[in-house]
C-alpha cells in the first residue's frame, strides 16, 4: 500500500483566523512560500520538505499536528484530488 502526505483538512485557514493573518499571501510567506502553492497544498497536493518545515516553524506546530499520512487509494478517490493526481 502507498501512502502520501496531506495537511490537516482546514489547518491552514484556522490558523489564520486563529492568529489573525489577514490574508493567503501574507501566511504564504510566513510559511517561506508563494501563495498559489498554499492554495495547491491546501486542496490536496502533497506539500514538499521544505513547505512542511515552514508550517512547523512558522507555527510551532509538531508535523503529526499539521500532517496526515493517507493511503494514495483514499486520496485518489476525492473527486478534488483526482484531478490533481491525473495531471
Amino acid at each position: 500500500m502507498a501512502a502520501t502526505i496531506r495537511i490537516k483538512e482546514g489547518l491552514l485557514k484556522r490558523l489564520r483566523e486563529s492568529r489573525q493573518i489577514p490574508t493567503e499571501e501574507v501566511q504564504a510567506r510566513m510559511i517561506g512560500v508563494d501563495r498559489v502553492t498554499l492554495r495547491r497544498i491546501d486542496g490536496g497536493a502533497s506539500p514538499s520538505a521544505a513547505f512542511m518545515a515552514g508550517v512547523v516553524e512558522a507555527f510551532g506546530l509538531g508535523l503529526g499536528e499539521a500532517f496526515d499520512v493517507v493511503s494514495t487509494s483514499t486520496v485518489v478517490e476525492q473527486p478534488e484530488v483526482r484531478e490533481a493526481v491525473a495531471s
